[in-house]
């Protein structure tokens, strides 16, 4: 039977977006999860071996929480300057060149015979992870239908605290036996098992293919498409918004306020966020505990933080996205402040690292959904990349501040209060702006 076939330009995106998903997007949706996997195994890995590193090193407290901040700064730069590459050269592009930097960063802190090393391994890392962060989020909206979207971009955010788990349980059975190296060693198996999956099946999705136009666009669309149900279409849309533009339409008068509010909301929620994951494992083994038991406790922040991140999007389409990520954000501010004031035990510190990880975990996997949101399908890309890129300083300074606070003299109670208090000022934020539903 001969596919029947749409000749006007908005026709396809709207019947594709109000169709079921097929097979063929929910194994992209799977891919960019597993992504996700990764950056989470590869962003914990350094606090799950920040001890040992501390121990074997001789490293301060305060230069720990600059080697936490390095990684970090890393994801600010990679996010600010590689994920516009994606809306110009595609998203499949950057992934790949994403995954490759992760590989050689990864490799580099195995080896890393000092501080300097590790220091600078983690940036180079960190400019992987800030680019993949960035392009996987916008990759999972586009290939969901409107219905599911912001489920499909939560759910595959919960990749992140996954890789958490993953990395925790790896940390726990290395580190008594082989030491923190094996860790990076591990997560360099993952990355490039990654480049494999990427490269076989995470094709371009349809927003990336019409941004670019060439000569194949036309038969690439019409493979897509029918890949996804979709019948043919004989021309391609009028090519109106150029790629080239994106970046600097964020700043437009009217862009302005969108893009600056949702950063500023991004920015003091993971400068709360990256605090208290970054120093959960040094805080108890501050307490008298081990490095596994620490590693320990990290697996069940980022194992209830799946459960938080599952919960909390289950609950969005009864009660709107927005007042469930306001709710994660205060919960978030509490628990931090909570875990400063429970006794030194190991079941008390554990029992509030689940509370942490359900309440962090569950604001940010629903954030980045209010992200997604936020920005025209040309400048999605652009638009992640600046948010997390300019969000990633506040969560290089999080850490960076706890470290400095702790070094000074304050103790755990009274730091965890100092940094809840941005995730409070981001939910009061967050109350007075408004959402907007976006197409592809």
């Amino acid at each position: 039977m001969t596919a029947a076939v749409f000749p006007a330009a908005g026709d396809f995106r709207t019947r594709l977006l109000a169709s079921p998903m097929t097979g063929f997007q929910k194994r992209a949706l799977t891919v960019c999860a597993l992504l996700n996997v990764l950056d989470g195994f590869d962003v914990f890995s350094i606090t799950f071996a920040a001890p040992a590193i501390a121990r074997e090193l001789h490293i301060a407290k305060d230069a720990l929480g600059f080697v936490f901040a390095a990684g970090l700064i890393g994801m600010a730069l990679g996010s600010l300057l590689l994920s516009p590459l994606a809306d110009l050269y595609g998203r499949r592009s950057v992934v790949l060149g994403a995954l490759l930097l992760m590989i050689v960063g990864t490799v580099w802190t195995a080896v890393a015979p000092g501080l300097p090393g590790v220091g600078a391994s983690r940036v180079l890392t960190g400019l992987g992870i800030g680019a993949l962060v960035s392009v996987i989020n916008p990759l999972a909206a586009e290939y969901a239908n409107s219905r599911r979207r912001d489920l499909c971009v939560t759910l595959m955010n919960l990749g992140f605290p996954a890789g958490g788990v993953i990395g925790g349980l790896a940390a726990t059975a290395l580190l008594p036996h082989v030491g923190w190296r094996a860790i990076f060693i591990v997560a360099t198996v993952l990355a490039v098992a990654m480049l494999v999956v990427t490269l076989v099946w995470l094709p371009e999705p349809l927003t990336g293919l019409l941004a670019r136009p060439r000569a194949t666009t036309l038969t690439r669309v019409n493979a897509f498409l029918a890949r996804c149900h979709q019948p043919a279409i004989a021309a391609l849309p009028a090519h109106v918004a150029h790629a080239k533009r994106s970046f600097a339409a964020l700043l437009t008068p009217a862009a302005r306020g969108t893009t600056l509010r949702i950063t500023l909301i991004y920015f003091l929620y993971v400068m709360s966020v990256f605090y208290i994951h970054s120093w959960i494992p040094s805080l108890v083994v501050g307490a008298g505990y081990t490095p596994a038991q620490a590693a320990g406790a990290s697996v069940i922040l980022n194992l209830s933080g799946v459960v938080g991140g599952l919960g909390f999007g289950l609950l969005v389409p009864r009660f709107g996205l927005k007042p469930i990520v306001i709710v994660a954000l205060l919960l978030s501010a509490a628990g931090i402040v909570l875990f400063g004031a429970v006794p030194p035990r190991l079941g008390a510190l554990q029992a509030m690292a689940a509370v942490v990880g359900v309440a962090t975990i569950g604001g940010m996997t629903n954030l980045y959904a209010v992200v997604s949101r936020s920005f025209p399908a040309a400048a999605r890309a652009s638009g992640t990349g600046f948010v997390i890129g300019i969000g990633r300083f506040g969560s290089a300074l999080g850490p960076a501040l706890g470290g400095i606070l702790l070094a000074h003299g304050l103790v755990r109670a009274e730091v965890s209060w100092a940094l809840a208090l941005p995730a409070a000022a981001a939910a009061a934020i967050l109350g007075l702006a408004r959402l907007t539903d976006r197409d592809i």
